[in-house]
């Protein structure tokens, strides 16, 4: 995303398709373990002609509505960036959120594949800041978390992570700002994720950042411990550089829009890679297994050799996941591309794809399709 600027389980009984975002009344992932209390999930909902769901009541949950068999992408009307979905099962309701000028807004559906009708402004931007990218709300500790890279300066340099907390279990009313999550250098930082490691049951942070204030054409993946949902605790470490020639655009090595993705016992980092304004943006895959120690490098492969979801004919430049699952526990990924070459920033649109897992546990991504494409509706 810097270069964004250059060139943002089911809790029930799957878990966490998402990594750390999930909770007791939210989930957000998709897989077939128990995990963190955070995490992003699925629900049920409507077509995209739906009216705005009404707010559940002490009552129970209104029912759903009859979905259609197929659906096309996208998942919401215009433009759009960098989506986060994650999925409340009390309220049986997904939440979006996504990079917009401004400030902060949450989208709520009942339905996975119709987002727009329903959306509230949860935090105004100061005077003062700008630049907002790539938010994440997720549920930690019975508390709503919003996740955003914030610019404090005219400049992107200035580009930080910051953590705001929700006023309300309804992650549609106001979010206060707690301040600025950073490791001791402070750096340039954006795209910042929360991974609560089911081995240990600890929280950490992942996020892309520079090496320093002078290398702002390379953008790494760093992650640190957090000593709760709104401090990191340890130095930076580096996780992952742009070395591969299918990771750069230019001058420019782009690894971004890290998120955790839990399968049984496996966890994956899905993230993106190369210029986000180019046709080559794509997604990439790493992970750890076995229990060990997310804090050595050493101890997290990397498929280097490819991207795990790219370019197709009909829709360009996937990237910036977020994952869920329906309401029978199919996996979704939710994602921004484009639909023609050379469309950048201003042609990117928020779609959603259904995919697999692979016979070892690791995620088989579908390649990208374009918007009269008909696809199976979610549960």
């Amino acid at each position: 995303m810097l270069l964004k600027f250059a060139a943002s389980l089911i809790l029930a009984s799957s878990f966490l398709l998402s990594g750390v975002h999930a909770a007791a009344g939210t989930s957000c992932a998709v897989s077939t373990t128990t995990a963190p209390t955070t995490t992003s999930a699925p629900p049920k909902t409507t077509t995209s002609k739906s009216t705005a769901t009404p707010k559940p009541t002490n009552a129970g949950l209104p029912p759903l509505p009859t979905f259609p068999k197929t659906f096309k992408n996208p998942i919401k009307p215009g433009t759009g960036a960098d989506p986060w979905v994650i999925y409340s099962k009390k309220y049986d309701t997904y939440y979006l959120i996504q990079s917009a000028g401004g400030g902060l807004k949450v989208h709520s559906s009942r339905d996975l594949t119709t987002f727009g009708q329903n959306v509230t402004k949860v935090w105004s931007t100061p005077k003062d800041m700008t630049g907002v990218w790539a938010p994440e709300l997720d549920y930690i500790d019975n508390n709503w978390y919003i996740y955003v890279a914030i610019q404090t300066t005219k400049e992107n340099a200035s580009h930080r992570m910051f953590v705001l907390k929700g006023t309300s279990d309804d992650p549609q009313q106001p979010f206060k700002m707690v301040g600025k999550i950073t490791s001791p250098d402070d750096n340039w930082a954006i795209d910042g994720t929360v991974m609560q490691y089911k081995p240990n049951g600890a929280l950490y942070f992942i996020w892309s950042g520079w090496k320093d204030t002078k290398s702002g054409n390379e953008q790494n993946l760093y992650i640190a411990k957090m000593c709760g949902p709104t401090k990191i605790c340890s130095d930076r470490v580096l996780l992952h550089e742009p070395k591969q020639k299918w990771q750069r655009s230019g001058s420019s090595g782009v690894n971004e829009g890290p998120e955790i993705l839990v399968h049984g016992d496996r966890t994956f980092l899905v993230y993106s890679a190369a210029g986000s304004w180019t046709d080559n943006y794509c997604l990439a895959l790493m992970g750890i297994d076995g229990g060990k120690d997310p804090m050595s490098p050493k101890n997290w492969w990397r498929l280097d050799d490819r991207p795990v979801m790219s370019s197709s004919d009909t829709a360009l430049a996937p990237g910036h996941a977020s994952f869920t699952t329906d309401r029978k526990g199919t996996p979704y990924v939710v994602y921004h591309a484009v639909d023609h070459k050379g469309a950048g920033w201003s042609g990117r649109t928020i779609r959603t794809q259904s995919f697999k897992w692979n016979k070892d546990g690791s995620p088989w991504f579908p390649q990208p399709v374009g918007f009269n494409t008909s696809l199976p509706h979610p549960a």
